[in-house]
C-alpha cells in the first residue's frame, strides 16, 4: 500500500496566495468558465509562451501566479527522467519491438499503469528530465508511445514501436494510453497525457534519394487514400477513439504534399472532426522550423506560424540550442503575436491553441486545491516499487521469441544449468547499455550516464549456471570487420559443452534515431564467428539484439546444433530473463513464457528479390510489404515461435463464436500459447481491381493464454463479426464487401492453422463451413 506523502515545496502551484481569488481557480466553476476567464486575463505576448514544449523553466506567467509547465518528457518503456534525489530510479521496461513480441494486452497497460505513476512521484520531486542539467523540469505529459508500423526492417526507430501490424500498434497504443491517462487513485482527474506518435507516415530516419538529400526533415511520403486509410491511420484511430488519448505529436516529413504539422487533413478532418479527438497536438521537435527551412512550405515565420496553429499544432517543440539546460523560444514565442497583429493569424486561432492545452493542466488537477487529490500525494516509494519492477520483469520474461530449437534429432535449449561448461561469447555477451535500446531515463543511481547496476548476459548466465563453469570473450565488436578477437572466442567455445552467443544490432553504430541500416543483414564480422562457433558441433544458442530484424544466411540456419532467440531489446531485465528462458530454471513446474514475432522476418534471397525502395510507402506493390501483403516466403512469419512445451490448438464452434482451445501437452512443464485469429477474403469476394484485392490477411483478434499447466488445456472464444472484414476502397472510405471470409485460428505455425469460413455483410458474419486446414 502506497503511503501519502506531501507533495515536494519546490513544486510550484497555480493558484496559491496571492493569486487564488481569480475565478479560473474556483474549482467549483465549470471548466470551460474557468478557461474563458483565464484566457481573457492573458496578454497577446503573454500566449505564446504557454505553448512552448521543454521550456521549463520558463514559461511561467508570475503575475497570473500561472507556473512553468513542460509538455516534453519521454515514456517510451519508462519515464525518461534522472533518478529521484533518494536514489531511486524510474522503472525500465523492454524496449516497444520487445513489448510487441509479448502479444499481452496486461503487460502494456501494466507499463502505462507504472510509468503514470512513477510520473507523479518524480515530478512531485522535482525531478528534471535525464540530462546533466537535471532540466527541464519533468512535466506531467509524455511523448509516447510510438504506434507507428514498421514498415521496413531498415527503419533505425524499429525499436520504438511494436509492430508492423497496425491492429496490435493500436491495441498496444489503446492499452498504454488508458492506463498512464486513467489512474486508480482519482477518477476525476487525468493522472498524466499520453502523446501519440509520430502522426503520420515517420519511418525514414537516413539520407535517402538522390545525393541523400531526402531526410526526415525534407521527406514527402505519397501515399495513397487507401493505404492511409488501411494502414498507416488505424492504429492512430484506435488510441485516440479507444483508448482515449489527449496528445498526438505531428511528423517531421510532410504527407502528400503538406508537412504533418501544418496539415489541416491530417490534424483537423481527421485527427478532431472524424475521431472527435479533444486533446492537443505538438510539433515534433524542431518539425515547425521545418515547415519553412526543409519543406519550404511557406515564405516567412508569420506564415509558418500561421499555417501549424490553423492547422491545430497547438505546442511547438522549440529547437534545442547545444550546450543548453533546456529549449528556448522559436517561431510560436517570436512571430505569433506579429501573425495576429498582421491580421494573418487570428486572434481565435492562437487562443483555441492556449486553451486546448490549458484545459489539460486543468484536467491534471493543476489550478484545483490539492488537499483532497492523491495525485499530489503519491509518495516517493512509488518509483521503482517492488510491484512495479516485479511486472518489468515479467514483461520482459515473455518478451523473447525461441525461433529455431536445434534439428530434428535434438533440441538445443533449453540447457540443463551447472550440469557443464558454457561459454557466452559474441559482441553482446558483456553488454550492459545495448540491452536497454534508447529513449530511457537515467537507469543507476551513481551518475546520469551510469549503467553499472545493469547485469550483462556473461553474468546473468554465470549466475545461473555457476561461474566456475562460464567463461566469456566478446570476438568481435558488433559492427566491426576486426577479426583479431574471434580466436579467443572460438578457443572458449572449443573448451566448452555449449555456447551461447549475444550478438545482433545495436542503436549506436548500427540503427538509431537519424540513422538507418544499408542493409538487413547481421552485420560485421558476426557471420563469420557464428559459422566458425557451428563448426565445433556443440549446441549453440545465438541470441540476436535488433530492432529491425537481421537476415541470417541460409547456411547457419541449417545446421543442426543452433537455436536461434530474437530478443528485441530486452532492457535492464534482460540478462536475468535471457537467462532464465536459456537455462531450464527452478521454478515448479517450470516455466515458459516464449513470445512471437510482431514482424515479418525476411529471408536473404527473399529480400534481395524484393528490392524494397525505402522511400516507397505503397505496401501492396510486389512482393508486397508486411504479413498483411508480402507473397514472398519469410525465413519466419509474422506471429511466428517455438515453446518448449508441445501444444496442439484446437477449435470448434461456439455459439456465434469460434472456441480456441490450446492443450499443453507437457508432462512437466507450464507454458504459456498466444492465439492469433486471421481473417481472409474468400476468392471472388473482393471485386478485382480494388486495392483490398492485394491484401492477403489480416489480423483480425489475437489472445495470449497462459500459464496453461501440464496437461491442461485452456479456451479463449473468438466472435467474427463485421468490423473484422471492413476494408477501404480506393478514396480511403470505408467499405465491406459482402461474401465469405475464412476465419484462420494459429498459434504462429502455418502448418497447423485451422479455418472456419463466414458469410458476412454488414450487419453480421454467420457461420457457413468449417474448412480442414
Amino acid at each position: 500500500m502506497l503511503t501519502a506523502a506531501l507533495p515536494s515545496p519546490a513544486i510550484p502551484r497555480a493558484c496559491v496566495p496571492p493569486h487564488a481569488h481569480y475565478p479560473f481557480c474556483n474549482a467549483s466553476l465549470p471548466l470551460e468558465r474557468r478557461l474563458d476567464d483565464l484566457l481573457s486575463r492573458l496578454t497577446l505576448d503573454e500566449k505564446p509562451s504557454l505553448l512552448i514544449a521543454r521550456n521549463s523553466p520558463k514559461g511561467n506567467i508570475s503575475r497570473l501566479g500561472i507556473p512553468e509547465y513542460d509538455w516534453g518528457g519521454n515514456c517510451i518503456h519508462g519515464v525518461q527522467s534522472r533518478c529521484a534525489p533518494d536514489g531511486r530510479c524510474p522503472t525500465t521496461f523492454p524496449n516497444p519491438n520487445a513489448l510487441g513480441a509479448t502479444f499481452n494486452r496486461s503487460v502494456w497497460a501494466a507499463m502505462g499503469g507504472v510509468i503514470g505513476l512513477e510520473l507523479r512521484a518524480l515530478w512531485l520531486q522535482n525531478v528534471g528530465e535525464d540530462h546533466a542539467s537535471n532540466l527541464p523540469h519533468i512535466g506531467l505529459d509524455c511523448w509516447s508511445p510510438n504506434i507507428g508500423i514498421v514498415r521496413d526492417p531498415r527503419w533505425g526507430r524499429n525499436l520504438e514501436t511494436p509492430s508492423e501490424d497496425p491492429l496490435v500498434c493500436g491495441s498496444f497504443g489503446e492499452e498504454v494510453t488508458k492506463a498512464l491517462q486513467q489512474s486508480p487513485l482519482d477518477g476525476r482527474y487525468v493522472q498524466a497525457v499520453a502523446t501519440l506518435k509520430h502522426f503520420d507516415a515517420n519511418s525514414l530516419e537516413g539520407n535517402w534519394g538522390p545525393h541523400g538529400t531526402l531526410t526526415r526533415h525534407t521527406f514527402d511520403a505519397k501515399i495513397s487514400a487507401y493505404d492511409l486509410a488501411e494502414t498507416y491511420l488505424p492504429a492512430f484511430r484506435q488510441a485516440v477513439e479507444r483508448g482515449g488519448a489527449l496528445g498526438v505529436m505531428c511528423s517531421y516529413n510532410a504527407v502528400n504534399g503538406v508537412p504533418s504539422c501544418a496539415n489541416e487533413w491530417l490534424l483537423g478532418t481527421k485527427l478532431r472532426a472524424e475521431w472527435n479527438f479533444s486533446g492537443y497536438v505538438t510539433s515534433d521537435s524542431g518539425a515547425v522550423v521545418d515547415v519553412l527551412r526543409s519543406h519550404h512550405f511557406t515564405s516567412n515565420w508569420t506564415q509558418t506560424v500561421s499555417a501549424t496553429l490553423r492547422a491545430g499544432c497547438d505546442v511547438e517543440s522549440a529547437p534545442w540550442p547545444p550546450a543548453h539546460p533546456y529549449g528556448t523560444g522559436g517561431p510560436y514565442e517570436e512571430y505569433a503575436p506579429a501573425a495576429v497583429r498582421s491580421g494573418e493569424l487570428p486572434q481565435a486561432a492562437l487562443d483555441l491553441a492556449v486553451r486546448r492545452t490549458l484545459r489539460l493542466r486543468f484536467r491534471l488537477g493543476l489550478f484545483d486545491p490539492t488537499d483532497d487529490q492523491p495525485l499530489w500525494h503519491v509518495p516517493p516509494e512509488a518509483v521503482g516499487a517492488e510491484a512495479h519492477l516485479r511486472a518489468a520483469r515479467d514483461a520482459t520474461a515473455q518478451a523473447f521469441v525461441l525461433l529455431r530449437n536445434g534439428g530434428e534429432a535434438a533440441a538445443v535449449l533449453p540447457l540443463a544449468a551447472r550440469a557443464g561448461r558454457v561459454a557466452v561469447v559474441g559482441p553482446h555477451a558483456n553488454a550492459r547499455a545495448a540491452l536497454l535500446g534508447n529513449y530511457l531515463g537515467q537507469v543507476c543511481a551513481d551518475a546520469i550516464d551510469s549503467v553499472d547496476c545493469v547485469q550483462s548476459p556473461a553474468e546473468a548466465i554465470g549466475a545461473l549456471n555457476g561461474a566456475s563453469l562460464t567463461s566469456n570473450a566478446s570476438g568481435c565488436a558488433v559492427n566491426s570487420t576486426d577479426t583479431r578477437g574471434l580466436a579467443a572466442a572460438l578457443a572458449a567455445a572449443a573448451a566448452a559443452d555449449a555456447i551461447v552467443f549475444v550478438g545482433g544490432l545495436d542503436v549506436t553504430s548500427v540503427e538509431r534515431e537519424g540513422k538507418d541500416r544499408a542493409d538487413v543483414g547481421l552485420p560485421g564480422v558476426q557471420p563469420q564467428l557464428l559459422r566458425s562457433l557451428l563448426a565445433l558441433r556443440k549446441p549453440t544458442a545465438a541470441v540476436l539484439l535488433h530492432g529491425g530484424v537481421p537476415t541470417l544466411p541460409a547456411d547457419l540456419l541449417a545446421s543442426p546444433h543452433l537455436a536461434l532467440v530474437s530478443a528485441g531489446y530486452p532492457g535492464a531485465h534482460g540478462a536475468a530473463a535471457l537467462a532464465a528462458a536459456l537455462f531450464d530454471a527452478a521454478d515448479t513446474p517450470p516455466a515458459d513464457r516464449w513470445g512471437k514475432l510482431p514482424v515479418t522476418w525476411y529471408s536473404e534471397a527473399g529480400w534481395a528479390a524484393a528490392a524494397f525502395e525505402m522511400t516507397s510507402f505503397d505496401m501492396s506493390a510486389a512482393p508486397g510489404r508486411t504479413h498483411r501483403y508480402y507473397s514472398g516466403v519469410p525465413q519466419w512469419p509474422f506471429g511466428f515461435g517455438l515453446t518448449y512445451a508441445r501444444t496442439r490448438l484446437a477449435a470448434a464452434p461456439a455459439g456465434g463464436g469460434v472456441a480456441a482451445r490450446v492443450a499443453n501437452l507437457d508432462a512437466r512443464r507450464r507454458t504459456d500459447e498466444v492465439v492469433f485469429l486471421f481473417v481472409a477474403a474468400a476468392e471472388g469476394t473482393v471485386p478485382r481491381g480494388a486495392p483490398a484485392s492485394a491484401l492477403r490477411r489480416s489480423l483480425a483478434d489475437f489472445e495470449r493464454l497462459g500459464p496453461i499447466m501440464p496437461g491442461a488445456t485452456v479456451e479463449h472464444v473468438f466472435t467474427p463479426k463485421p468490423s473484422m472484414v471492413a476494408m477501404h476502397d480506393a478514396e480511403g472510405q470505408p467499405t465491406l464487401y459482402s461474401g465469405m471470409y475464412d476465419f484462420i485460428l494459429s498459434t504462429g505455425d502455418p502448418d497447423s492453422e485451422i479455418r472456419f469460413r463466414y458469410k458476412c455483410d454488414s450487419s453480421s458474419c454467420q457461420l457457413a463451413d468449417k474448412a480442414v486446414s
